[in-house]
């Protein structure tokens, strides 16, 4: 990558986002998905059952199709394709992913329940950046 230009989002198998057109995109719409997301790392179990991350967007042409939105998060767990364990990079990786596939900004919100306590994470992605 050279300066100046945009990052690339990390590969995602084709099949997993998917859209749907929007019924009514002359509504003003926001868009929020909240899903569960446990078990990213594969030692620790972290983040523990009751973590969620919310997905949310000012609806356009299309919209995330919810139920291939979830078996891509459910792709995450464990050892994945995307190569991700760190909590952090999973709510980047998420966003980028859906702010290229819907080509429009995507904010993703990120509750993690650790062992430890819990951590919130906040990233805003841009298709064009």
């Amino acid at each position: 990558m050279t300066e100046g230009s945009p990052p690339k989002p990390p590969s995602v198998p084709a099949a997993l986002l998917e859209t749907i057109a929007n019924g009514h995109p002359e509504l003003r719409m926001r868009v929020r998905l909240t899903y569960p997301f446990a078990k990213l790392c594969p030692f620790t179990g972290e983040p523990q059952p009751g973590s969620t991350i919310t997905i949310s967007y000012q609806a356009g042409e299309v919209l995330l199709e919810t139920k291939a939105l979830r078996h891509y998060l459910a792709s995450f767990a464990g050892e994945n394709v995307y190569g991700v364990r760190d909590l952090e990079e999973a709510a980047q990786v998420i966003a980028l992913q859906c702010a290229h596939t819907l080509h429009r900004s995507v904010h993703v919100h990120a509750e993690y329940h650790l062992q430890s306590g819990t951590m919130d994470v906040e990233v805003e992605a841009d298709p064009g950046t």
